[in-house]
């Protein structure tokens, strides 16, 4: 049943439309959070297509908006940061029922954020309080205490999701993560084909 639902997962965004579980859609209780990190420019009309779908009451930014320009990097390109992400934080936006948070990332400008936006908070390293559930929020990864339930976090594909003493882990770069607050349940929605690529951490493959 898993192999199926990756080959279908796979197949489908190829033609950039993503593969999302019946389960999630039919048997959430909600409230819905939805948790994405590392994003370059060329999934942004694949995320703008799940929350759509899904309605998510809360979007988590772990970093990165504009991932493939490497801002921190490439400082000159802020012309073009700025175009991303104003791409990127419209579309999300638009989302009227969503609150969503903006947790900066090393290739991420505060200005830009902070003016493009209307409607997000901007954080940095924080612990907040969403549905009676504790999460930690940063652009990376650090262990925490016991007391936090959710620990969400990008930058790198290590570590990945875990679970540890009452304190699920997830990794943004992995997945598009979805939780059910209502049940507390997970999904990992899979990034289109060749997301890495555009983040520039996996060579492209060249055709002969």
């Amino acid at each position: 049943m898993k192999l199926m639902s990756n080959m279908r997962s796979r197949v489908l965004s190829l033609f950039n439309y993503p593969y999302i579980p019946k389960e999630l859609l039919e048997e959430s209780r909600g409230p819905i959070l939805m948790h994405i990190s590392d994003t370059p420019k060329g999934v942004y009309s694949y995320i703008f297509r799940i929350a759509s779908i899904l309605k998510p009451d809360y979007i988590i930014h772990t970093g990165d908006m504009a991932d493939d320009i490497k801002l921190e990097c490439n400082t000159s390109k802020i012309a073009s940061y700025v175009s991303e992400v104003k791409t990127l934080i419209e579309g999300l936006e638009k989302n009227e029922n969503s609150k969503i948070y903006y947790v900066l990332g090393n290739h991420d400008d505060y200005e830009t954020v902070n003016r493009l936006s209307k409607k997000g908070t901007i954080l940095q390293d924080e612990i907040i309080t969403i549905n009676n559930c504790k999460f930690r929020v940063s652009h990376y990864y650090e262990e925490c205490p016991s007391n936090i339930d959710y620990n969400l976090y990008g930058h790198n594909i290590k570590p990945g999701h875990y679970k540890k003493e009452g304190t699920v882990g997830l990794n943004g770069v992995l997945n598009i993560n979805i939780i059910d607050l209502g049940s507390k349940r997970v999904f990992h929605l899979d990034y289109p084909i060749g997301t890495n690529c555009l983040r520039l951490i996996e060579p492209r493959r060249i055709s002969l």
